[in-house]
């Protein structure tokens, strides 16, 4: 048998070993004599040139026909090749499929990481979200600077008196409608102002007890009596544009020397409720 002929360079792509990637060989073998000629040709895989020096590996020309080992296709990644001794009567088989499935453990590990990717990128949302609310309250805060903050100069009684009365008659500011356990309030106002800020004193007719309080603070009920509250700030504002309202709560009347139960501030924004109530 002629080894190791001639080195002639004869390119040939490797896409014609795709011939071979597929299906399963059973067969009984018969010796068949031929000259194999190795090194007269290139193996090119995917662009690259591949040099092969174990003999047992190498590819050549044998009846004018290109062989490659399957041992090699496997090696080089090209094929999964898996060969069956015969045993039991049953003739050995090689079974050969293209390289690319699917490694199932990898998917499972590559779908953990997106989950965490998720949840990461979930927290990020929530986080961006409260630095965009910072930011416009700052915003706010600059802008209000910019203009100048009242001073106590730029308050005068009459506007302040202006104010009282139109909480003091305006039924949507006077009376609370609340649900069980809590039924109509209904509140006296009055107006100050203290370095600029606007501070309003709620008053109710009667006295609001432990267990009215308790059913104010209440989820539902809380939403309903801090909108009540916010509606009062945003009143405020329409006069005291450049002023932060501060709301006082009373459990009762002026003249019976109430208690204070809670302190609502209002910069644009309601920055307290009733359930944080003591």
């Amino acid at each position: 048998m002629k080894l190791f002929s001639s080195k002639k360079k004869i390119a040939i792509i490797g896409t014609m070993l795709t011939t071979m990637l597929a299906g399963t060989i059973a067969y009984a073998a018969t010796p068949i004599k031929q000259d194999a000629y190795y090194d007269t040709f290139k193996l090119v895989v995917n662009g690259t040139e591949q040099f092969i020096s174990d003999t047992a590996l190498k590819p050549f020309i044998a009846n004018s026909r290109v062989y490659v080992p399957i041992a090699t296709l496997q090696n080089l990644g090209i094929a999964n090749v898996q060969w069956t001794p015969a045993a039991s009567g049953q003739a050995a088989s090689l079974s050969v499929a293209p390289k690319g499935g699917v490694d199932s453990a990898q998917l499972t590990a590559l779908q953990q990481q997106v989950a965490v990717l998720s949840s990461q990128v979930a927290t990020k949302d929530t986080e961006i979200a409260t630095l965009k609310a910072d930011k416009a309250r700052l915003e706010a805060e600059v802008d209000k600077l910019k203009q100048g903050s009242t001073s106590s100069s730029d308050i005068t009684s009459k506007d302040l008196q202006t104010l009282e009365d139109t909480l003091n008659d305006g039924r949507s500011y006077n009376r609370y409608s609340g649900g069980t356990g809590v039924g109509n309030l209904y509140f006296t106002f009055e107006v100050d102002e203290y370095r600029g800020d606007i501070e309003i004193d709620i008053y109710p007719e009667d006295e609001i007890t432990s267990s009215m309080l308790t059913a104010l603070k209440d989820t539902r009920e809380a939403g309903y009596f801090d909108d009540f509250i916010e509606d009062i700030a945003v009143e405020a504002t329409k006069k005291f544009k450049n002023s932060d309202i501060i709301i006082n709560l009373y459990d009762d009347k002026s003249r019976n020397r109430p208690s204070l139960i809670h302190e609502f501030e209002y910069d644009g924004r309601l920055r307290d409720t009733i359930k944080d109530a003591k």
